[in-house]
């Protein structure tokens, strides 16, 4: 049974399926029907399935047709032959299923046994020589495997002959890429250029490293053209299909450095060309790693509830490290960090809002399946949205603490304006950054905090010297100033006299 040649049936109508079985005895003559299908769609899954030799197939059918279906053949499965079953009155379908690669037709009417066994042997001729070069291809393409994971003995002059030509170039993709790795090595393994201006080779090494080493007659043949009307069709069934291609080459024992060139190249490039899936190497991008995050100011916010500040921060980041075309990794890696604590940050100021605990959840399980940039970019967006958001309904609660901490900070300052007093201690007393407190003086007091001190100051020295008998001096130091010149310099700024002045042309 070793060489029996399989066959698919493929037609709606169940009569013609089973009149195709007891035509003729089909092991008499080693053939062997592995499966049937009512439609073209149906036939494409039994195909990828049971990879039959032979597919003898109707033109007008529902779901996928007969044409529709010989395209794909040509294109995915270009190893098997079929065979068309019409009616008269379909001739413009017969014609497009041979440019489609059909070997020949048999109407329907008047089919006998004699010529359906006729057009079958016309195949089976074809398929012994189509299989002894597959054969021959099978031990190249595991040569060249052996090749390129380090088996630097291995000897190359076969693959060298068998491609003939001196003008290389090598493709490469990762079988990580694909939900379907089958579907990338079928492709790969079966993939023929309909001319002489090139002949190809596939690879498929045990480090999910895969593609094809081309060989042209010229230069000037275009292989990223051909590569992409040739791949086109993994494109269709594989959307997270992506090769890159490396610059021609004209000596196969350059092939170890261009194939690592090509690999190191390569890694995570695809998280930059969601619409592209064929790219030449000199097209890639330098992809770097950076310093990380600035944590201090980041974190600085979040303990001073700034959290859009920290928003902004974010924001500006990952702005800065995409323009610059960090790695995949490496943003993935900062977001999961970034966004866990700043997160983690919210639910703990805003124990009662439930939406902050499924945002970190959602995203920590979303980041990593971002594929592509695109898709990583609006995430971001789309969370820091949803945070902002949710911020902007808890306002109203906000604005009651910050009203609460404005009266703690002026009841705060009444009773230590005495003393040396400083931004700096009123920081640490508060638990805020420096710089977060300078801009939250200058948001809710309208003035800068030395500003705010020198009014609450200088009006307890003007009542000082109105109801008391201290002299100027003593009132100087009393409300918190060692220099009884700056005091005074101060005291005239503000009330255009000096303190002297002040209490004699007032006081009663």
């Amino acid at each position: 049974m070793t060489n029996v040649i399989t066959i698919l049936l493929v037609d709606d109508e169940v009569a013609i399926r089973d009149g195709l079985k007891h035509l003729l005895e089909w092991e008499k003559y080693e053939f062997h029907i592995v499966g049937e299908a009512e439609n073209g769609k149906i036939a494409l899954d039994k195909i990828i399935e049971l990879q039959p030799d032979i597919v003898i197939t109707d033109l007008i059918m529902p779901e996928l047709d007969g044409l529709e279906l010989s395209k794909i053949i040509q294109e995915q499965f270009p190893q098997i032959h079929f065979l068309v079953l019409s009616s008269y009155d379909e001739f413009t379908y017969v014609s497009e299923s041979f440019k489609n690669g059909a070997v020949d037709y048999l109407l329907k009417p008047t089919l006998t046994k004699e010529n359906l066994l006729k057009a079958l042997n016309k195949i089976a001729t074809k398929l012994v020589v189509t299989k002894a070069i597959v054969s021959e291809e099978e031990v190249l393409s595991q040569t060249l495997n052996r090749y390129l994971v380090g088996y630097k003995e291995t000897n190359l002059s076969a693959v060298e002959n068998f491609l003939t030509y001196n003008c290389y170039q090598l493709v490469y993709t990762n079988a990580i890429w694909y939900q379907d790795r089958g579907n990338l090595q079928r492709v790969l393994s079966k993939l023929t250029f309909d001319n002489t201006q090139v002949k190809s080779l596939a690879y498929a090494t045990s480090n999910d490293e895969a593609g094809l080493l081309l060989a042209f007659r010229n230069v000037q043949t275009n292989g990223q053209t051909m590569l992409m009307e040739k791949l086109y069709s993994l494109r269709q069934i594989e959307a997270g299909s992506f090769f890159t291609l490396s610059e021609p080459f004209s000596q196969i024992s350059q092939l170890n450095n261009i194939f690592s060139q090509l690999k190191a190249g390569t890694k995570e490039q695809r998280f930059y060309f969601k619409h592209h899936f064929i790219v030449e190497f000199n097209e890639l991008y330098m992809l770097k790693h950076y310093e990380r995050f600035d944590t201090k100011k980041f974190l600085r916010a979040l303990v001073n509830n700034d959290f859009l500040l920290g928003i902004a921060r974010i924001e500006e980041f990952f702005n800065e490290m995409i323009l610059s075309f960090a790695s995949a990794s490496y943003l993935k890696q900062q977001a999961s960090n970034i966004f866990y604590t700043l997160l983690s940050s919210l639910e703990e100021a805003y124990p009662n809002e439930a939406s902050f605990s499924k945002l970190k959840t959602y995203f920590l399980n979303q980041i990593g399946k971002m594929s592509y940039l695109e898709d990583f970019s609006e995430l971001i967006l789309t969370l820091n949205d949803q945070i902002r958001q949710t911020l902007q309904l808890q306002k109203p609660r906000q604005d009651i603490k910050e009203h609460e901490l404005v009266n703690s900070i002026e009841r705060y300052i009444l009773d230590n304006y005495q003393s040396d007093l400083s931004l700096a201690r009123l920081a640490a007393e508060f638990h805020f950054s420096y710089n977060y407190l300078s801009t939250f003086f200058s948001t809710h007091f309208k003035m800068t905090f030395s500003d705010y001190l020198n009014t609450v100051r200088l009006e307890a020295a003007r009542k000082l010297l109105l109801t008391s008998d201290y002299n100027v001096s003593e009132i100087s130091a009393t409300t918190g100033y060692s220099d009884l010149s700056y005091f005074s310099r101060l005291f005239k700024r503000e009330y255009h006299v000096t303190p002297s002045v002040y209490r004699r042309e007032n006081r009663l």
